[in-house]
Formats: structure tokens, C-alpha cells, sequence
């Protein structure tokens, strides 16, 4: 492209400058802005991605052992039982359904493992259950989960009660 100029200074006649300028090449003269704009907007993201790391690592659940409490082990084996036993009488008297019979065995046996271990196995689903690596408990369970949650049942909660009296008297 070219400029023409008119007349400079106080020159008579004039003289005509010539400028040209010509086309430069798309950002060559602004690399390094080009890199410090990318720096800038890349360091939010950066940042935000340490933080979630950083709160990740302190949610992660650290198992802390808790010191074991002393047991009576068994005035605890009496005291469940005795549940038991309460549970087949008013089975027998007609008092609990096996639906109600079998929900309340399991919730004894919960409770029974939570006491003498303090392991809160009353939240637990089976397959956690089974991940905890106490076959008998694990078993005794799963004989009351169908029963316990079916409309009709397929069990016997006397012979499973009994069961559940060997694995609390076998407990060590």
C-alpha cells in the first residue's frame, strides 16, 4: 500500500514522501502475548484441580482402630439368647409371622455382633456382610434375607433360631 504525501515543512514546491507499509504476518509480532494469555487462562483450572484433588485425599475414609472394650462375652451370649428364646414363643403363640420373626432374628443377630465386636453390621447389606470375612454370620444372614423380606415364607424360624443359639454360644 501506498501513501502519498503532500507538501513538508516550508518547502516550496513540495516534496511528496513515499511510505509504503506492507502486510505483516498474522501474530508475529505478539507470540509472547499469545503465551502469557494461555499461562493466565490455564491457572484457574489448574488451581481448581489441586483443591478437588486436596479434598478428595481428606474424604478418603482412613480406618482408625479403635480400642476394644472389654466384654462381658457371657452375660451377652445369655443375654441374646434369651431374645431367641423370646422370639420362639411368640412365634409359637402366634404373635409374629415368619415375615416378623425371621426381621426380628436378624436384627437380634445384628445387634449381637455389634456388642461384642462393635462393628455396626445393622447397616450392613449381605454382600457387606460377606465382606467383612465372618463365614458364620455371613450364612446365618443370608438364610434369614429371603424370608425376612418375602411376603411368604420358605423358612423355619425355629431351626434357623437354633442356628442362630450356636453361633452366638460358639462365639469366641
Amino acid at each position: 500500500m501506498q501513501i502519498q504525501g503532500g507538501s513538508t515543512g516550508g518547502t516550496s514546491g513540495g516534496i511528496k514522501d513515499r511510505i509504503t507499509v506492507g502486510l505483516q504476518d498474522m501474530y508475529s509480532y505478539s507470540v509472547w502475548i499469545i503465551i502469557i494469555l494461555v499461562i493466565i487462562a490455564l491457572i484457574p483450572p489448574v488451581i481448581w484441580l489441586i483443591k478437588l484433588i486436596k479434598k478428595r485425599n481428606k474424604n478418603v475414609d482412613t480406618i482408625v482402630a479403635e480400642p476394644v472394650k472389654a466384654v462381658d462375652l457371657a452375660s451377652i451370649k445369655l443375654k441374646y439368647t434369651g431374645m431367641l428364646d423370646e422370639i420362639i414363643e411368640k412365634y409359637k403363640a402366634g404373635k409374629l409371622s415368619d415375615r416378623h420373626a425371621y426381621q426380628q432374628l436378624s436384627k437380634v443377630i445384628r445387634h449381637f455382633v455389634f456388642d461384642v465386636t462393635g462393628i455396626k453390621v445393622q447397616n450392613y447389606t449381605l454382600s457387606e456382610i460377606k465382606g467383612l470375612n465372618i463365614p458364620m454370620l455371613y450364612y446365618l444372614i443370608d438364610e434369614c434375607y429371603e424370608p425376612e423380606f418375602s411376603k411368604q415364607s420358605g423358612g423355619n424360624i425355629v431351626e434357623t433360631c437354633e442356628k442362630a443359639r450356636q453361633v452366638i454360644s460358639g462365639w469366641n
